[in-house]
């Protein structure tokens, strides 16, 4: 899908029954805890999620299938058409209390289950699942609440960035999140989340003050940096969906004025040199951190921001040396809504699917031209009716330093000028998927070889745009591996969120 350029506690708790799934079996001398699926229920979907609509409240609060187009809204919210599967039902959970009843209930019964926030993830099966278990939709989650002294805002992760913006810019004051409106705020805060604040600011995680979470027995707790929950505060800076579900996220909110925007785009015979002026930009304008830019599309289309409201910004001298461009539209000082007008007001819908992955590489402009060469090479081998997109992300070493000046997180991130790739197909038809699949894996094949073969090959993965078979965890290194996994058998000792979760990025793939 390409990015448009246009445009309370439950009265029903009181009569579920008490969790006595949750016990010790001994295997010799070990004590293993296990999973123990409920009698009534003994991992049948149907039969959970008549128990959860009796549970819940609420308009849409568990949708089945045979509810026809209320279901199929909600199903349609995987706004990639491959990701929309046949959920037994579908539960909409409001607050925290009901998020804690719906995982004591998955937890009773054993039954499978996937957790959506906004539904911007590409892959089938990690924000959606099919008849053989249950979708948590966190939509109705979907607060922004700002602090009395406005440097918090606690957000609710059913958010999509545009929403959280529209209440923040009037107030004159930003949060690290989402580059564009439509996406969820749940899996961008996850995966690390980009924006356009990075260069100053560090990863959108970076920005947390604190979680609230609902751990694999129900339990509600907060986690910050200096409480008791603190091993949690850090692992869920990039230790994903293994712990829990965070129903809160309360991110530290920075002033925000105007900016200067300009969007503009260069020939295709240009791209060579305007690829060197990325790489150019991040040697130089990037160590201005106010500056930012955003490649739209594939080809030489571009938005420079710069967070101030200038004529033109030093920082982008690189593409300015260029010469002749088209202007998407002429350059103005506008505010942040601007920008997200700018970037996309809706993702494709209907029958398109998509998939794509990423890789890792210091800045190099030749190495940036030789990527791209290869990924068209590989583009041109596609079916009728599916296109390609690569959008390379220029990354400051100073995301890699502010990462760390925040607190830290577990990303093992070199400080160094680098690129993090975010390319993706879009097709329709589903008998098209495997060929898909294979041109997929082998651009990613061929541009990591090309990548190691030239020496500027580095092991991070970046969550948000990485594909199903990548080895995001092992990418951070062994030390942060093994952080994770111990804060997952910490507060999740019987293995919910690895055994009933449908899928994701989770330590059992370890």
């Amino acid at each position: 899908m390409t990015i448009s350029l246009r445009s309370t506690v439950l009265t029903a708790l009181s009569v579920l029954p008490t969790v006595q799934s949750l016990v010790q079996i001994r295997a010799g001398n070990t004590a293993a805890p296990v999973l123990r699926p409920r009698a009534d229920c003994a991992g049948d979907p149907a039969c959970t999620c008549d128990v959860l609509r009796a549970a819940l409240t609420g308009d849409n609060a568990t949708l089945f299938p045979s509810d026809g187009p209320k279901y199929t809204d909600f199903e349609d919210e995987n706004y990639s058409a491959a990701c929309r599967l046949p959920a037994a039902c579908i539960v909409n959970p409001k607050n925290s209390q009901e998020v804690s009843t719906v995982v004591k209930l998955l937890v009773e019964s054993g039954t499978k289950f996937a957790i959506r926030s906004g539904g911007h993830n590409y892959i089938p099966g990690f924000g959606s699942i099919d008849e053989e278990g249950i979708l948590v939709s966190l939509e109705a989650l979907n607060s922004t609440v700002l602090s009395g002294d406005k440097k918090t805002a606690k957000i609710g992760p059913g958010n999509r960035w545009q929403d959280v913006y529209d209440v923040l810019v009037p107030e004159g004051l930003i949060v690290v999140g989402g580059r564009v409106g439509p996406v969820g705020v749940g899996g961008l805060m996850l995966g690390g989340g980009l924006s356009y604040f990075a260069t100053d600011h560090g990863l959108a995680f970076d920005n947390v003050k604190s979680y609230e979470v609902v751990l694999a027995d129900g339990t509600i707790v907060t986690a910050t940096a200096d409480n008791s929950y603190s091993d949690l505060y850090k692992g869920l800076r990039g230790g994903a969906s293994n712990f829990g579900i965070v129903t809160s996220y309360e991110l530290y909110t920075y002033p925000v004025g105007e900016f200067y925007i300009d969007a503009r785009s260069y020939s295709l015979n240009q791209t060579s040199d305007f690829l060197h002026a990325v790489a150019e930009y991040q040697e130089k304008g990037q160590l201005d951190p106010l500056s930012s830019i955003q490649l739209v599309e594939t080809g030489s289309n571009i938005l420079l921001l710069y967070n101030k409201p200038v004529q033109q910004a030093d920082a982008f001298s690189a593409f300015y040396d260029l010469g002749t461009y088209t202007p998407i539209v002429p350059a103005f000082n506008g505010s942040f809504l601007d920008i997200l007008a700018l970037t996309g007001a809706q993702f494709a819908t209907g029958d398109v699917r998509t998939y794509g992955e990423t890789f890792t590489h210091e800045a190099d402009g030749d190495m940036m031209v030789a990527l791209y060469d290869i990924f068209q090479e590989e583009i041109a081998n596609l079916p009728a009716g599916a296109s390609g997109v690569w959008v390379p992300n220029p990354i400051a070493a100073s995301v890699a330093t502010k990462g760390k000046q925040h607190g830290g997180n577990l990303l093992g991130l070199e400080a160094v000028p680098q690129q993090w790739y975010e390319w993706f197909i879009t097709w329709t038809d589903s008998t098209q998927d495997t060929t898909i699949w294979n041109i997929s894996q082998k651009i990613t094949q061929r541009c990591t070889a090309a990548t190691k073969a030239k020496g500027v090959s580095l092991p991070y993965l970046f969550m948000n745009t990485a594909g199903k078979e990548q080895d995001v965890l092992n990418s951070y290194g062994a030390a942060n591996v093994a952080t994770i996994k111990a804060t997952a058998a910490k507060y999740d000792p019987i293995q919910v969120f690895q055994k009933l979760q449908n899928d994701g990025f989770l330590i059992r793939k370890l």
